[in-house]
C-alpha cells in the first residue's frame, strides 16, 4: 500500500557518486547536541494504535545509529503486515553557515547497508557504494530544546524515480525534542501536508514470567509452575507470548506500551496480559514511564520486568 503513496518522480537519479566531505572542525555545540540526542530506536506504536479521523497511520520503527566521522545510518521500517517495508539511508551531518545540514546517501550495494548495521565500528565509507542525494538534504537548527530540519520537497521529488521501492520512505523533515522524534516521508504526504510520524525512543525491559499449569482456574495449592526467564520487551508495544515449559505457546501474551489517558491527564507505562484468541486485555498494571520495575501477580500468572542493559530484536 505504501508504495502507491509515493510522489511520482520525473528525473532519474544520476549515476555520479560524490564522497561526502569531512565534518567541519569545531562545528560547535549545535552539532554536538544533535549527535548526543539522535542515537537510539524510535517507534510510533501509540500514534498508530490511536489514529483519529479514520485515517490509518503506518506503524513505523526508526533507528539512528552513529557510524563515526559524522556519518549516521537512519533506518525506517513499516511494521504493518502485509505492507511491511523498510529503507536505510546514510546521512552526513555537518555545520554549514550556522545551520545543521543532513545530507542523505542511498546504497548502491546492499552489502553496504549490511556492513553498516552489522559492525558500525568497522564501517568505512566507499564512494563506489553510495550515491549522494544532495537535493534531499535537510537543513535546520535548534530552538530551545527542539531541533527541526526540512528538505525542499519539490527539488527532492525529482530524484524519486531513481530510488525504486525505497522512495516512499525517504524523509523530508524531522523534529526532535526529548525522547520524541517527529518525521515525515514522501509516503506521509498522502495523509496531508502536515502529516507525519510521532515516534518515541524505545526503552528495553527484560525479566521473567511464571504460569501455573492450571491456568486462570488454578487452585491455590497447585505448584505446577512453568517458568520463562528470557523475556525481552520494548516500551513501545513490545509483545511476547507466554510459553509452557516445553516451549509451546500458552494462549496468553504480554504487551508493554507507553499509553496516554488525556481525560485523566495520565502518561504511563502499561503492562497488559492479553488473551491471544480474542485479543482482549485480561488485566493490566501501569507505572511511571521512567520506572525501574514493573510486574504483577494474579495468582495463576506472575511477571517481573526491569530495564535491560541492551537492545533486542522483536
Amino acid at each position: 500500500m505504501w508504495k502507491r503513496l509515493m510522489v511520482a518522480g520525473v528525473v532519474a537519479i544520476s549515476g555520479c557518486q560524490v564522497a561526502p566531505g569531512r565534518g567541519i572542525a569545531g562545528s560547535g555545540d549545535a552539532l554536538a547536541r544533535l549527535a548526543a540526542a539522535l542515537p537510539g530506536e524510535y517507534d510510533n506504536h501509540e500514534q498508530a494504535m490511536h489514529a483519529k479521523g479514520g485515517v490509518a497511520v503506518p506503524h513505523l520503527r526508526e533507528t539512528w545509529k552513529s557510524l563515526g566521522d559524522d556519518l549516521w545510518l537512519w533506518k525506517l521500517q513499516i511494521r504493518d503486515a502485509p505492507n511491511a517495508a523498510e529503507a536505510s539511508w546514510l546521512y552526513r551531518l555537518a555545520a554549514v553557515d550556522g545551520r545543521i545540514k543532513l545530507t542523505p546517501y542511498r546504497a548502491l550495494d546492499p552489502a553496504a547497508i549490511k556492513a553498516a548495521l552489522g559492525e558500525p565500528s568497522r564501517f568505512r565509507f566507499d564512494t563506489t557504494q553510495w550515491a549522494e542525494l544532495a537535493p534531499c538534504a535537510q537543513t535546520g537548527g535548534w530552538k530551545s530544546t527542539q531541533f527541526t530540519a526540512a528538505a525542499d520537497a519539490g527539488a527532492c521529488s525529482a530524484l524519486l524515480s531513481g530510488l525504486g521501492e525505497s522512495a516512499g520512505l525517504l524523509p523530508l523533515r524531522l523534529s526532535m525534542e526529548g525522547d520524541m522524534l517527529h518525521t515525515a516521508t514522501f509516503a506521509d504526504q498522502a495523509r496531508g501536508a502536515e502529516a507525519g510520524i510521532d515516534a518515541r525512543r524505545l526503552r528495553w525491559f527484560g525479566g521473567w514470567a511464571a504460569i501455573n499449569g492450571g491456568g486462570p482456574k488454578a487452585q491455590s495449592d497447585n505448584q505446577d509452575w512453568h517458568m520463562q526467564k528470557d523475556l525481552h520487551l520494548s516500551s513501545e508495544g513490545g509483545r511476547v507470548p507466554l510459553r509452557w515449559r516445553d516451549g509451546a505457546v500458552s494462549g496468553w501474551s504480554l504487551e508493554l506500551a507507553r499509553t496516554s489517558y488525556p481525560e485523566r491527564k495520565l502518561d504511563v507505562l502499561q503492562l497488559n496480559l492479553i488473551d491471544d484468541a480474542s485479543g482482549r486485555v485480561l488485566d493490566y498494571v501501569w507505572a511511571n514511564p521512567e520506572t525501574t520495575a514493573i510486574g504483577f501477580n494474579l495468582g495463576w500468572v506472575q511477571v517481573g520486568l526491569t530495564p535491560a542493559s541492551e537492545a533486542y530484536t522483536e
